[in-house]
């Protein structure tokens, strides 16, 4: 379109009037700037990233006033005779992956974040369906998160109706399934069953969904060993939330103090 104007301009200016010239090339001016507009609001339209920003900034408040109430919730249930808890604060860096591998026995994915953002390593990593992984490599502006679908980070769930929790692991075949291990025999599972995250690191905040029981099966005849069907889906991902617990440093040197493993 911009060359066909310009070419009728050319054409104008070598052929007509100086009078002519101008009332044409002001026509001509006037449908350039038009089309200008109708470009820049159709670019303004394909880039969403600062509506997208926007969305993410409201779901990060939704998500803390959300465990703020469930935290009140506990602290109140405590009051009436429970178990005293320390009630966990929690902050999340929004962040988009921008690689994500799905074919490995440890999968990796890559944010656009990293420690200038106030990202470290071990932090959690969750999105609105539940949780993604651990942070693992950061360097200034990116950070590699091992993802649920990996052999080497050790998380583990929870089993919400009975509270009994167990680690977590991958088989290394399907995306959309894990494994929750060394569950007594003598626990009551029913399929539908939710995990959740157990809370007892300051990686995830307890609660957070993993997925719910597809199936279970005696393991060697000594436990069950359960099939997860995980509430994320892994190949559509883009949203992320890396959690920052607030007290993290504290317990990470408290821990090293007393040589916790």
């Amino acid at each position: 379109m911009f060359l066909v104007l310009e070419g009728i301009s050319v054409f104008l200016i070598s052929h007509s009037s100086y009078f002519r010239h101008s009332r044409v090339l002001a026509q001509v001016d006037a449908v350039r700037g038009s089309v200008k507009g109708l470009m820049l609001s159709w670019k303004d339209y394909m880039n969403l990233k600062s509506k997208n920003r926007d969305l993410l900034n409201i779901n990060l408040s939704l998500m803390d006033e959300n465990i703020y109430l469930k935290n009140q919730l506990e602290l109140a249930g405590d009051k009436q005779g429970g178990n005293a808890r320390v009630l966990q604060n929690f902050g999340y860096i929004p962040a988009n992956i921008i690689d994500n591998t799905l074919n490995k026995n440890d999968n990796t994915i890559i944010l656009n974040v990293g420690g200038n953002d106030g990202v470290v390593r071990d932090m959690g990593v969750i999105s609105l369906d539940g949780i993604v992984g651990i942070v693992d490599r950061v360097s200034d502006n990116f950070c590699t998160v091992s993802s649920l679908l990996n052999t080497s980070k050790n998380i583990n769930g929870k089993l919400a109706r009975t509270g009994l929790y167990g680690p977590l692991v991958w088989d290394m075949k399907d995306i959309r399934h894990i494994e929750m291990i060394d569950i007594p025999q003598h626990i009551a599972i029913q399929k539908g069953d939710t995990v959740v995250t157990s809370g007892h690191s300051l990686t995830f905040p307890e609660g957070i969904m993993i997925g719910t029981v597809e199936s279970y099966r005696l393991d060697k005849g000594v436990s069950y060993r359960i099939r997860i069907k995980l509430s994320n889906d892994f190949q559509s991902l883009y949203n992320v939330y890396i959690v920052s617990a607030t007290n993290r440093q504290e317990l990470d040197s408290l821990k090293k103090e007393v040589r916790f493993r």
